[in-house]
């Protein structure tokens, strides 16, 4: 038996490529600067210059920033109609560079502006990535390679802290300045790494064959709700439904009526809870617990890093038990650690290690809810997957929205103790919420 010839063995090789598809794609590159700058940049430096007029102020910008999710599907309609992935990703990366770039020379006023506006540059380039894999590659392949580009945004976000543990130690303008040019790199990196697409490139997107493709976007249920967290506005996975229909809430009422309306009664005060002290981590901890934020930057990319296998645990725990019982236990788990960070800040004088620890199980806490959530929703609404998802992300920016402006404000008035027992109690009664109703309801395990 011959050996195949080298043009032979070429072909095997190329097959075997072509088999073996590449997940982990160049153009991930500039979306995980533009992430790395709005969840590990922003969050940590934007606080420490708002701090200037007061601590409601902080909390009024972090939601505005969190209020820039909803460009996300404004931007995924014009990426739908005129196919401009390059140009849209390149212009969010300058928005958010230009909007961090201008935020310490502008007055109060208009740093809520330049804020919302970063959250809009990143909601709008996490839906470019998102429709960069739903529109170009097989629906079979869409949740693996979702799973990459979050884990390269996790990565981006974890660097992102790192260097803004030394940028928090300069001067406000010469930090926002060296942190604008994280997003500015990412344009010139768009137009050279993403991909060219016309009408027709992607595979199914001609004639028939493409409105067949629609319910599947538009109905596809994600592994998760994203790994970048509570800090970023959006994900590609949770940034997933809401362009992908002309009326994407229509049947919101329907979804009301039954156990997903009971669903999101208990997630809306406790997402809102929790974002308390993801609006104001920086300040929070330097001013009740005397950690620098040079610190809390290093501490929370470290967490992020660590969180990420979590994400296979949730759903082996999810898979076994359940959804509803796994994000019952997270729901729970966030009540016991926040209420400790209220108690320790009332304390005062404590090991900083002890709010970092407290913070991370918060933070881990996440990988739960993130799995569980299109997984209970599935459930709950199995017919109206992508409203309901839509319905789910929407929710969520407006809840992120109140509890940041509401723990700011009464940080201002009344401590950061009094702010910490807000959200604890906010996450509390979502989860008696949601153990008087969703619990006795559900809570088997999904079938195998």
């Amino acid at each position: 038996m011959t050996a195949p010839s080298g043009d032979a063995a070429d072909q095997v090789g190329r097959a075997a490529a072509t088999a073996r598809p590449r997940l982990l794609e160049p153009w991930f590159v500039p979306f995980a600067l533009v992430n790395g700058s709005a969840v590990g940049l922003v969050p940590i430096l934007l606080p420490l210059v708002a701090i200037s007029y007061g601590i409601g102020h902080v909390g009024v910008v972090m939601g505005a920033f969190s209020l820039g999710a909803f460009a996300a599907p404004l931007t995924g309609s014009l990426a739908d109609r005129y196919h401009a992935y390059r140009m849209l990703a390149a212009a969010c990366a300058a928005l958010s560079a230009a909007s961090l770039w201008l935020f310490p020379l502008a007055g109060p006023g208009p740093q809520l502006l330049l804020a919302l506006l970063n959250g809009a540059g990143f909601a709008g380039a996490v839906t470019v990535a998102n429709l960069l894999i739903v529109e170009r590659r097989p629906r079979s392949e869409w949740n693996q390679r979702l799973s990459w580009l979050e884990t390269a945004l996790s990565v981006g976000q974890g660097a992102a802290l790192v260097l803004a543990a030394w940028l928090s130690g300069l001067h406000v303008d010469t930090a926002l300045l060296a942190a604008a040019v994280v997003p500015a790199a990412a344009v010139p990196l768009a137009f050279v790494l993403i991909p060219r697409m016309r009408p027709g490139e992607a595979p199914g997107r001609a004639g028939s064959a493409e409105i067949a493709r629609q319910p599947d976007r538009a109905n596809h249920r994600l592994a998760s709700a994203g790994q970048v967290g509570e800090w970023g506005p959006s994900s590609p996975s949770r940034a997933h439904h809401l362009h992908q229909r002309r009326r994407p809430f229509a049947g919101a009422s329907a979804l009301l009526g039954g156990g997903f309306g009971w669903m999101l009664a208990a997630w809306i005060p406790a997402y809102g809870g929790s974002a308390i002290v993801f609006a104001l981590y920086p300040v929070l901890l330097r001013a009740a617990f005397g950690v620098p934020a040079h610190t809390s930057a290093l501490a929370f990319a470290a967490i992020v890093f660590a969180s990420l296998p979590l994400f296979i645990v949730a759903g082996r725990v999810s898979q076994r038990r359940g959804p509803a019982a796994a994000m019952g236990g997270a729901l729970a788990a966030r009540v016991i650690l926040l209420t400790a960070l209220a108690v320790l800040a009332a304390a005062g004088h404590v090991s900083a290690a002890l709010p970092l620890i407290a913070f991370a199980g918060i933070m881990f806490a996440w990988s739960f809810l993130s799995v569980a959530s299109p997984g209970l929703t599935g459930q709950l609404a199995p017919n109206n997957e992508g409203d309901a998802q839509g319905l789910l992300n929407a929710c969520s920016g407006l809840a992120g929205l109140a509890g940041a402006v509401v723990g700011g404000l009464a940080a201002d008035h009344w401590g950061y103790p009094a702010a910490l027992g807000i959200g604890a109690g906010a996450v509390a009664l979502g989860l008696c919420i949601f153990a008087a109703t969703i619990l006795r309801r559900t809570g088997k395990p999904d079938p195998a």
